[in-house]
């Protein structure tokens, strides 16, 4: 805002993205905005919500403090952008899409890197809830701390922990909110299991799981990220949460739409 010392034109109101108004007798004159809602086709509303929900888990993942996303010449947000076109659309309300929010998808990419994967899928051991991977004891011998394996000392594992959480109703709308922990794992936290719990995963020696209640949790997703010399491997989200499958609909789409005056074209 710049307040006008000599006008001589005389002019109030928008001029060229610009304006101007009166306040205790001066003339003041800003940037105009506008937060009118602006009708899009179909095509336009499905990349839209697309790309603002990558935005808010990107902001999410960067919360963690924890972002290895390796692309070429690609800064790590554009990286994570492309990499995560394939994920489901969920349509959001115009109040939802204000939020900033995000809702926990699965096969999110949570890293990317020329590592080798790890290997992981939800299950019990035991009867005890499991996050099963293709890990083997020696590749938990010795791990580092993270800040020693993004030194180059070392290789460590990092369990990154997502959890939705939902405000019910909130003028009649749903709010919700996704948060992402990130934890050291250490060869202590691993029980080792026969390889024919793990199916496909094959290994003379056994495999290793995590068990924990927490992997039964329908609000909670995982991923197991390895680093070394500050490269990373490629994981993705695995998760048992299906809340946002209400946001995939057609009739998720139309309320979405209605939101903001509806679509242009076809409905």
């Amino acid at each position: 805002m710049a307040r006008i010392e000599n006008d001589i034109m005389g002019i109030e109101g928008r001029v060229g993205g610009l304006t101007t108004y009166i306040r205790n007798g001066k003339k003041y004159v800003r940037v105009s905005t506008s937060h009118q809602p602006r009708r899009l086709s179909r095509k336009q509303l499905l990349v839209r919500e697309r790309q603002s929900h990558n935005n808010a888990l990107w902001r999410a993942l960067k919360a963690s403090g924890h972002v290895f996303m390796e692309g070429g010449d690609n800064t790590a947000y554009n990286h994570f952008m492309a990499i995560n076109m394939e994920s489901p659309v969920p349509y959001l309300k115009k109040l939802q899409y204000h939020s900033g929010n995000a809702l926990l998808l699965p096969d999110m990419v949570l890293s990317d890197g020329p590592l080798p994967p790890v290997s992981y899928q939800l299950g019990e051991v035991d009867g005890q809830p499991a996050l099963l991977t293709d890990l083997t004891p020696k590749d938990v011998r010795n791990l580092s701390a993270p800040d020693d394996a993004v030194n180059g000392k070392g290789t460590s594992l990092l369990l990154y922990i997502l959890k939705q959480r939902v405000i019910p109703q909130h003028v009649d709308t749903d709010l919700f909110q996704l948060s992402i922990k990130v934890e050291a794992l250490t060869a202590e936290a691993f029980t080792t299991v026969p390889s024919t719990l793990l199916s496909p995963y094959k290994s003379a020696k056994g495999t290793l799981a995590l068990t924990d209640d927490r992997f039964a949790d329908p609000m909670l997703g995982f991923g197991i990220v390895r680093i070394k010399d500050g490269h990373a491997s490629r994981q993705h989200v695995i998760t048992r949460c299906t809340y946002y499958e209400q946001y995939t609909t057609e009739e998720a789409l139309q309320a979405a739409a209605k939101s903001y005056k509806g679509l242009t074209g076809d409905i």
